[in-house]
């Protein structure tokens, strides 16, 4: 089942990624997909209408054809027949190299791990656990806004800042991003079709890998290596079990990877990157299949669950936060003290069954490298509806009151909070609906409002026509927005308002993960 449900995840993936999973049949096509500007090291193949089927027990069976030395030769005479700058060709041959091809016999070696000093675990903190319903993984980092760690024709080919890497059959090519070079060919044993994403990284001479058999635990399989390549040289293996997701990240010095399968464990792995041992793990009720990074959150797709962890060394507030969510869900009561809802005599759990879910997200909402707390309230009605921000501060070993206002607040990446008002001054003919904006004010520590804007329209407002200003309305359609900012009172007609609304928020909206409270 687990080999099933990878193939169609992969599946989606190519689709997603590849424009529907076709690939370039010859060189030129193949190196211009990924980026490659120099193709004399690329290989032919043509497994555009390949296919790789599984069989009865579990293990994978690649069916992908190389070209023949015919389609090679062909396709080397119609690039020559392609006009073509002669100084530009003969710089480009001159900045070739050779690839160095070498063969990695690491499937009969047991652990190693190097010598080197220790290094500790990075804290993690589970911020949201969700049942995805089996969904695949493109589906819920779309959601997220995440970029899938993968890009080119299809799931063989992806990149870091310095290389790009591009799977033929069995073999791994490495391309330097800058020049278009290859520079390494690599062979080793490792289940091409099972394991795909960003599962290479190459920094300093030094390659990080990972070797992948698909079924139960067995021994020599399941594991990261590093191996020196100019020296030629094993640094080190990690044990058996510790990676078999689609890929795994490097964060300093720790290997962010995940190892799972059918009645096994299932864990997020930290390993040393200098010497390959196990620094920590973290149990999930799922394998890892993908993992991404974002604003200091790793987002981890699994069979059934979505993970969002934070990363870093906030784990003693991150804790704080979600105790005072916890307290705010088990009795109602807010960080600062006060009731979440109306106090109307029918007490907290009659309340809590007819209000709307309450909701969290920890972020550093004003860009002041501390993670605050936001949490929002729809409750039973508008009275007890808001939204909060609240901050820990060490100093005063106490969580503060940064913003509170009505709930539906819009947070952009410029600092600002969009608030509207929770009752309307007049009747609008159009989507308009009166609010106040919203920045924090690192002196005083709080969020103060810098602009307010209201609409008056006469053709829904006719009984205001004797106070409307008239002058003001350089459109003529009997539209006048009042806007404060800061203070100044502008009165501003439909085009006016718009260009000083744009200007406003011009940066885009932060795209947060809100965890709803059951």
């Amino acid at each position: 089942m687990r080999n099933k449900r990878k193939d169609a995840l992969f599946l989606a993936l190519c689709l997603v990624l590849a424009g529907c999973g076709q690939r370039a049949e010859t060189k030129t096509e193949m190196a211009e997909s990924i980026g490659i500007q120099n193709e004399s090291a690329m290989p032919d193949t043509e497994d555009a209408d390949a296919k790789d089927s599984v069989s009865e027990t579990g293990e994978t069976q690649n069916t992908k054809t190389t070209a023949t030395e015919a389609d090679e030769e062909q396709d080397m005479g119609a690039a020559a027949q392609e006009p073509e700058n002669e100084a530009t060709s003969e710089a480009v041959v001159e900045n070739m190299t050779e690839p160095k091809y070498l063969t990695l016999d690491i499937s009969t070696m047991g652990e190693i791990l190097a010598d080197g000093d220790a290094v500790d675990p990075i804290g993690l903190t589970i911020l949201s656990e969700e049942e995805n319903g089996v969904s695949w993984a493109n589906d819920w980092y779309d959601s997220e806004n995440l970029s899938l760690p993968m890009i080119g024709t299809d799931w063989n080919s992806f990149y870091d800042d310095h290389y790009q890497y591009q799977w033929v059959d069995n073999e791994l090519y490495i391309y330097e991003t800058g020049t278009g070079n290859c520079i390494y060919v690599l062979d080793y044993p490792t289940d091409q079709w099972y394991i795909n994403g960003n599962n290479a990284y190459l920094e300093d001479g030094i390659f990080y890998g990972a070797s992948v058999r698909n079924g139960y635990a067995q021994s020599n399989t399941c594991f990261m290596f590093a191996y020196d390549l100019e020296n030629e040289k094993l640094l080190w293996r990690s044990a058996d079990q510790t990676y078999n997701s689609m890929n795994f990240l490097v964060k300093g010095d720790v290997i962010f990877c995940g190892y799972g399968f059918t009645a096994e464990d299932d864990y997020l792995y930290q390993l040393d990157k200098n010497t390959g041992e196990v620094i920590d793990r973290l149990p999930l009720k799922k394998m890892p299949d993908l993992m991404a990074e974002k604003d200091d959150r790793l987002y981890v797709h699994t069979y059934s669950y979505d993970y969002v962890i934070e990363i870093g060394n906030h784990t003693e507030i991150n804790q704080i936060y979600l105790n005072a969510v916890e307290e705010l869900e088990n009795t109602g009561y807010l960080p600062n003290g006060d009731y979440c809802y109306v106090d109307n005599g029918t007490g907290f759990e009659k309340q809590k069954e007819l209000a709307y879910p309450n909701e969290f997200v920890i972020y550093d909402i004003n860009d002041d490298g501390i993670d605050e707390l936001l949490i929002g309230v729809e409750g039973t009605c508008n009275s007890d509806s808001a939204q909060y921000i609240y901050r820990f501060s060490e100093k005063k070993e106490e969580l503060e009151l940064l913003f509170d206002y009505y709930y539906g607040c819009r947070f952009y990446e410029n600092g600002l909070i969009y608030a509207p008002a929770s009752h309307s001054g007049y009747t609008y003919n159009d989507d308009f609906w009166p609010y106040e904006v919203y920045r924090y004010n690192e002196m005083e520590n709080m969020y103060e409002c810098i602009a307010s804007v209201e609409e008056l329209d006469l053709n829904a407002c006719p009984e205001y026509k004797d106070n409307f200003p008239f002058k003001d309305d350089k459109d003529g359609d009997k539209k006048i927005y009042f806007v404060r900012f800061y203070e100044d009172s502008l009165r501003l007609d439909e085009g006016e308002y718009n260009d000083w609304k744009e200007k406003l928020f011009e940066s885009d909206l932060f795209e947060l993960n809100w965890h709803t409270l059951s």
